[in-house]
């Protein structure tokens, strides 16, 4: 199913790139809402996570309509997003990065069962995560929360698909320490 996802992007991205609105509109649709919530993760704001989620798509589009080529177009959206989000934060005097949802929504996460009968509210598994590196947060988030596969993640993040695996069996045996304790 994976690889029909990237053959109808590669055929939206064509024609989006002869300059078929409709089928940037297509992707935009079908994208918007990760690009949000994986911004959102981040800023913990609405308005910030609105503003860069439409500079992500705006300079998709820009980069597309100029004719470049674009090999896989998620891992790519994610990427641009993600330099956004490290720009904003640089232009905002050092700053931490928040964690996981701060305000409440549709798409709030409730109680997380991380080992068989025991349940975590949302904040004790903010906790938990936030005792990660900021690196492993992002990379957990991915392939947990978006659910993206290790070579996606490898190109958004500029690492090796093993170098990612490491991270993230390193981050779960973490996670779980501090879930004992």
């Amino acid at each position: 199913m994976q690889e029909s996802s990237d053959h109808q992007d590669k055929v939206l991205l064509i024609k989006a790139g002869q300059g078929d609105a409709n089928s940037f509109g297509a992707l935009f649709d079908k994208y918007y809402a990760k690009i949000y919530r994986f911004i959102f993760f981040k800023v913990s704001s609405k308005e910030t996570a609105e503003d860069l989620t439409s500079q992500t798509f705006l300079k998709c589009w820009e980069h597309i309509s100029q004719g470049n080529k674009v090999d896989k177009f998620q891992p790519w959206l994610y990427r641009i997003s993600r330099n956004l989000i490290v720009d904003y934060f640089r232009s905002r005097e050092k700053e931490e990065l928040p964690l996981i949802y701060q305000e409440s929504g549709e798409n709030e996460i409730e109680d997380v069962k991380v080992d068989p009968g025991q349940n975590l509210s949302r904040e004790e598994l903010e906790k938990i995560i936030f005792n990660l590196k900021s690196e492993a947060r992002e990379i957990i988030l991915l392939r947990y929360i978006e659910d993206l596969s290790i070579q996606e993640i490898s190109k958004i993040v500029d690492k090796s698909a093993v170098n990612v695996r490491v991270i993230i069996h390193r981050s779960i045996k973490e996670l779980q320490q501090f879930i004992k304790e």
